[in-house]
């Protein structure tokens, strides 16, 4: 296993690995530089340059690169992203107020975001906005969709692109729309469980009784595209080639870059990052250039992102009667078991760490994090994805003669038609004005149970004096 370590798994970053590990470290860096103390931003800043160094391609550009590809999922991300109402005349889900409201806190206040009248300083994770704010720090507000646009695009394209270079489907256009429109089954549930059923309404808290949810892709999307990035980028970082190994020595720098994303989506990615590097012996599993990230990098930024976190709401779900018992496994059952039972008939194959995904999306529904449970809507990120990617595939794939994926193309059909649905129905929300929102004032600053998600209080050892 170490030879095979040594020879194979060890290799440097494709293009498109090591673009996906720069969009994703760039904000940390800039975070680093800008919010913690000199003391702290020099190593790890060296680190991640290190690190970046370490794993970077060694082939020219234009060798191994499917340029085709990268133009077909450049086009389909900004369409899709239009549609999901990146750009006009579409509305935004609420949660845009959060989103809008950040980049104007980075954009109009100096780094690190202190406030006097409450003693308390921004703490989140705050990779999708660090580089917005940024921009919007140097040119003004006037522009922030436009650069929340070109953030989210690049991203969603290299998602896109890694997984058309990894997986290799046969008609990589069909296989990218039914990855990006892959969900679970929510209209069954909603119809069976909704009593005033609306075309349009939001579906995927049908069993929100139980305080879960598992959401698609343009469900995240529309609503939290910072752990969307996070999420599928780790994943699509994480997958073997299609002829060789995942780039293990590139997992520390991954997992501590998607945490400043995500928290979330990092704690759902580590169970697939440890399986990988478990199936490729211990040299892989203890790889030093890992460890070192995970020490310089991760303990600062935990301490950061923990920083007066105790307030936020958590504890289990409760399961003490049989009602929701049957309705947890309702749930398991239309959001996940249908499709595991369809690719166990046709292409098991596809599905990349099956035992994980299904121990991971079975267990995350237990406990819950937050005002809306967080931990269990964001944490599915990467395992929905493996089951997505793996149904897109074989969808996509399947020849026309053969019967056994019919069972699945039905699924991913009524799946999809959630994803449209959603996509329509939060285009008819109302607009949320980019450069008047802020977290200083309104219900993010009045509520009690919103204020602590965005503010920690004064002192703090990690921050610039």
């Amino acid at each position: 296993m170490s030879r095979i370590y040594s020879v194979r798994a060890a290799r440097p970053c494709s293009l498109l690995e090591f673009a996906a590990l720069l969009y994703l470290s760039l904000p940390l860096v800039v975070f680093f530089l800008t919010f913690t103390r000199f003391v702290l931003a020099v190593p790890v800043v060296a680190t991640i340059a290190a690190l970046l160094g370490r794993v970077r391609p060694r082939a020219p550009l234009w060798i191994g690169t499917d340029w085709r590809a990268l133009v077909l999922s450049a086009a389909l991300a900004g369409a899709y992203l239009w549609a999901c109402g990146y750009g006009p005349p579409a509305g935004r889900t609420w949660d845009w107020m959060k989103h809008f409201a950040l980049i104007n806190e980075l954009g109009q206040h100096s780094w690190p975001a202190i406030r006097d009248d409450t003693q308390t300083f921004l703490r989140y994770y705050l990779g999708y906005y660090m580089l917005p704010g940024l921009a919007t720090k140097v040119f003004g507000n006037r522009f922030i969709e436009l650069f929340v646009f070109i953030q989210t695009w690049i991203g969603l394209a290299i998602v896109l692109a890694l997984l058309i270079q990894k997986i290799r489907p046969k008609r990589p256009a069909i296989f990218i729309l039914l990855f990006l429109l892959f969900s679970g089954l929510d209209v069954i549930g909603f119809l069976l469980f909704v009593d005033q059923w609306s075309l349009l309404a939001h579906k995927e808290w049908w069993a929100g009784l139980g305080g879960y949810a598992y959401e698609g892709h343009a469900t995240i999307f529309l609503w939290v595209p910072q752990h969307a990035l996070a999420g599928l980028l780790g994943v699509a970082v994480m997958l073997p080639q299609h002829d060789g190994h995942p780039p293990v020595h590139a997992f520390g720098l991954l997992l501590a870059s998607v945490l400043f994303w995500s928290p979330f989506a990092a704690l759902g990615l580590a169970p697939f990052l440890l399986a990988a590097a478990i199936r490729l012996g211990v040299k892989a599993l203890f790889d030093p250039g890992n460890i070192l990230g995970g020490l310089v990098i991760g303990i600062p930024l935990v301490a950061y992102l923990l920083a007066g976190a105790g307030g936020l709401p958590h504890g289990f779900n409760n399961f003490n009667d049989g009602n929701a018992i049957a309705l947890f496994a309702l749930f398991l059952l239309l959001e996940v078991g249908a499709y595991l039972l369809a690719l166990r008939w046709c292409c098991w194959r596809r599905l990349h760490y099956p035992v994980v995904v299904i121990m991971v999306l079975a267990v995350l529904p237990l406990y819950r994090v937050g005002l809306y449970n967080d931990l269990t809507m964001r944490a599915c990120i990467p395992a929905l994805a493996l089951l997505g990617i793996a149904a897109s595939a074989a969808v996509s794939d399947a020849n026309v003669k053969s019967y056994s994926c019919v069972p699945l193309a039905i699924l991913m059909l009524i799946g999809s038609a959630t994803s449209v649905l959603e996509i329509v129905g939060r285009g008819q929300d109302g607009y949320v004005p980019a450069q008047e929102v802020g977290i200083r004032s309104g219900f993010l600053n009045d509520d009690p149970r919103f204020f602590v998600q965005y503010n920690a209080p004064l002192p703090n050892w990690l921050l610039r004096q």
